[in-house]
């Protein structure tokens, strides 16, 4: 059995985790910063994610993206580093007698990076072709539309990967400024998990910490507010139309989000959903179909995606609008959330079975939830939701006025017009 989560804070504001797993052999210890590209000004837009990148290009113990490579394939397991909207991550996963390894090379990815202009070069054409490829992939791109459209006017709306215009001029003096302003003591979060003893790891710790940069953390973000839409964008090159419908939904902190997201469970979370039996099963009418929960800081979406073949694209949305409006008014019945309560506890408790996924879930809930809780007291709050706070949230969620809708490759006849959202 896992212990109680170690849990510190230093005088310079760095939060520490670290949950002990003596059961396992494998340690996973991932560097979280508190900044995404919802943080970006209006002239970074990309550079969270450029950062995430360029650091691996070298540091001051790893002079060379040939030393870094070396070095992490000598760790024997697993370096990876990612980007979203509201983190920055750089994480690995070793057995335990690799862990000083380990904190060393992520320690030198956060505060030691080099920044060599002609490494800069050749990494900004590996992003531009990271950007060329997800304009490639229409699931990505219809989503990129949807968050462009329903988050308008807010730093929610930039890709991840940042606009091409903006990418092609950033070179070490963009990353260096962002680097300085943003990876800073108050802004980081160390989490861990495995085999793990918290004093020998805050040892290991100790000389990363002493060479954050201190201050004070960043303001918090402005409030983004989200706005209906309704986006056709066609593609003459895609054999289908994809879809993506979003309603506002509640946030981290929201009290509604175990409702929210069992809501999200019936609508479209398998394959007894309602949406997966009255388009696919019942119509014919796609291949795949589903909802998912966005939560943010202080706002959300509930998400609905799908494609078919741009003759059936109204159709599609048509009866998914309608079957959100049955929702809307009925609710869900007691069998549906006895299923979508078993399915987020199923997944709840598969997400603690590993050194990683354990280091990730207490990031989350430091990053997210601003507290750590159990599982016992997070399956409490999937099962103290009733039918009742399903159907008030669905009441508060699924309001057509508020509906965002971007679809990529329509074609002319196969347009979705304003008055297919209405059931």
């Amino acid at each position: 059995m896992a212990e109680t989560p170690f849990q510190t804070l230093t005088p310079e504001g760095t939060e520490i985790l670290i949950e002990p797993l003596p059961h396992v052999r494998s340690c996973a210890v991932g560097f979280w910063v508190r900044r995404g590209s919802r943080h970006e000004g209006p002239a970074e837009e990309g550079l969270a994610h450029f950062l995430e990148h360029t650091v691996f290009k070298g540091t001051e113990a790893y002079a060379t993206p040939d030393e870094l490579a070396a070095a992490t394939d000598r760790l024997g397991g697993h370096v990876d580093a990612f980007t979203g909207k509201e983190v920055a991550c750089f994480y690995g996963k070793v057995l335990a007698d690799q862990l000083p390894e380990l904190i060393h090379l992520l320690g030198d990815l956060v505060t030691a990076p080099r920044f060599e202009p002609e490494e800069l070069v050749r990494e900004r054409g590996v992003i531009l072709e990271e950007i060329a490829q997800s304009e490639d992939q229409p699931d990505d791109w219809v989503s990129e539309l949807f968050y462009g459209g329903f988050w308008e006017g807010t730093p929610l709306a930039h890709p991840i990967l940042g606009l091409r215009d903006q990418v092609s001029g950033y070179g070490p003096a963009e990353a260096r400024a962002f680097f300085e302003h943003t990876y800073r003591a108050p802004n980081l979060v160390i989490a861990a998990a495995g085999a793990i003893e918290p004093g020998p790891f805050l040892e290991l710790l100790k000389p990363i910490l002493d060479r954050l940069p201190k201050g004070t953390a960043h303001t918090p973000e402005a409030q983004a507010s989200t706005r209906p839409f309704l986006l056709n964008v066609p593609r003459k090159d895609l054999q289908q139309a994809n879809l993506v419908l979003g309603f506002p939904a509640p946030g981290h902190h929201s009290p509604d989000r175990a409702a929210a997201h069992l809501l999200s469970h019936v609508l479209g979370g398998g394959m007894a959903s309602r949406l997966f039996m009255e388009l696919r099963e019942r119509r014919g009418l796609c291949y795949q179909v589903g909802s998912y929960m966005s939560p943010y800081a202080d706002t959300g979406a509930l998400q609905i995606s799908a494609s078919c073949a741009p003759a059936q694209l109204r159709e599609l949305v048509q009866r998914t609008v309608a079957e959100c409006a049955r929702i809307r008014e009925a609710g869900v019945a007691d069998d549906e959330l006895e299923r979508a309560k078993l399915q987020a506890r199923t997944s709840l408790v598969f997400s603690q079975e590993s050194s990683s996924s354990r280091m990730f879930s207490l990031a989350h809930q430091a990053i997210h939830l601003g507290e750590l809780r159990s599982l016992d007291q997070q399956m409490a709050e999937i099962a103290a939701v009733t039918t009742a706070d399903v159907l008030r949230v669905a009441r508060e969620l699924l309001d057509p006025a508020q509906l965002g809708v971007s679809a990529l490759g329509t074609r002319r006849g196969a347009d979705i017009r304003p008055k297919d959202l209405v059931a």
